[in-house]
């Protein structure tokens, strides 16, 4: 099925469009004050809206091919084969843990801003700016967040809420099926330049995603790390007063994901792991060493990542005598915890905090 519509909708489309639904809401109105009683009037409403809705679930299910094209079309392509591979292979990763159940198409769009999304017939594109930020670990809780919103179905919900149910009805009642295809494709078309997402949808797709993530067998210091890199590029995505009420917020504030992620980690520890002040890796609330920024991580980007795979001994139950590998990094087992940095503490140092502290546990 096709997206007619695109963003770059021209003049006299849109004046036919309004012109359109204006006639098209006359004429029910009338209809529907012929509806003697409220519960006829609730019964249209409820009738139109599961049309729309299943006009959208249509969409979503059988329209992968065209949107995909559309978005593209939107969006621009980053066609660099390195790129795409990164994120075909993570997003296969994330699918083989058996948690995702939808197939997507996913692909690189060629902006620089931090940013990627989930839109209808599960497509999700990232940013070229998202990739060159983040690494591996970091950027599969990016896709993971996106596929929940597509597990979840939150671009029906969405696009299903932004059609509203004064024009539902209109669009049910007009009877004109060519019409009403018209007129939901177009808003289907134009999506990705609407927020259509609830803060309860993005907490979802927060705390689906960090499973996605962590069955998959990826750093599950790696969203708390993600999110540091977006407060750091960013700020909090937040907005008070008047900001609030021009641009309203639909994502959490960043340092709440952050401390969530922190907490989700902590947890997958069985509670041994903690970064303090977002900053200082601990083991059992004792101090191992914070961090330094290096030229492609913050400090504090990099303590979630070390305290992540200190995470995973945990979890796994694969404690054992950390040491120094060939490399110059500090292993534990065969799990690589962290490579020094300059500034950083040295890794003997890093070695014999992390072995003191296991002979106490």
């Amino acid at each position: 099925m096709s997206v007619k519509v695109t963003m770059g909708l021209k003049k006299e489309i849109v004046i036919c469009l309004i012109a359109l639904l204006f006639v098209m809401s006359m004429m029910a109105q009338y209809k529907v004050a012929e509806a003697a009683s409220l519960g006829q009037r609730l019964l249209y409403a409820g009738i139109a809206i599961t049309f729309v809705n299943t006009y959208f679930n249509h969409l979503n299910d059988h329209g992968q091919k065209d949107i995909l094209a559309n978005t593209k079309k939107q969006t621009g392509v980053y066609n660099d084969e390195q790129a795409n591979t990164r994120i075909y292979t993570i997003a296969n990763r994330l699918k083989s843990s058996g948690l995702i159940k939808e197939n997507y198409a996913i692909y690189v769009n060629p902006k620089k801003e931090f940013n990627a999304f989930c839109t209808l017939g599960h497509v999700i594109s990232v940013n070229k700016g998202a990739l060159d930020s983040l690494d591996d670990d970091e950027l599969a809780a990016v896709i993971a967040h996106e596929m929940r919103h597509g597990e979840a179905k939150h671009p029906v919900q969405g696009v299903t809420k932004a059609v509203g149910i004064g024009l539902a009805v209109d669009i049910y009642l007009s009877g004109n099926k060519n019409n009403a295809s018209y007129i939901l494709s177009g808003v289907a078309g134009n999506y990705i330049n609407n927020e259509m997402f609830t803060m309860d949808q993005e907490w979802e797709a927060d705390n689906y995603g960090f499973e996605y993530v962590t069955a998959a067998g990826y750093n599950p210091g790696g969203p708390a790390a993600s999110m540091v890199k977006l407060r750091f590029l960013l700020g909090d995505l937040w907005h008070e007063g008047l900001a609030r009420t021009v641009n309203p917020n639909n994502h959490p504030k960043t340092t709440a994901r952050i401390n969530n992620f922190a907490k989700k980690m902590m947890n997958y520890s069985e509670g041994h792991i903690t970064v303090k002040n977002d900053k200082t890796v601990q083991i059992d609330g004792q101090e191992i060493m914070t961090p330094v920024k290096t030229d492609n991580h913050f400090g504090e980007e990099r303590a979630y990542l070390m305290a992540g795979r200190l995470a995973q001994v945990y979890h796994n139950h694969e404690l054992a005598a950390a040491y120094i590998g060939d490399n110059g990094a500090v292993y534990i087992g065969e799990r690589q915890i962290i490579t020094t940095a300059d500034n950083d503490i040295s890794a003997t140092e890093i070695v014999n905090k992390i072995n003191s502290i296991l002979k106490l546990n």
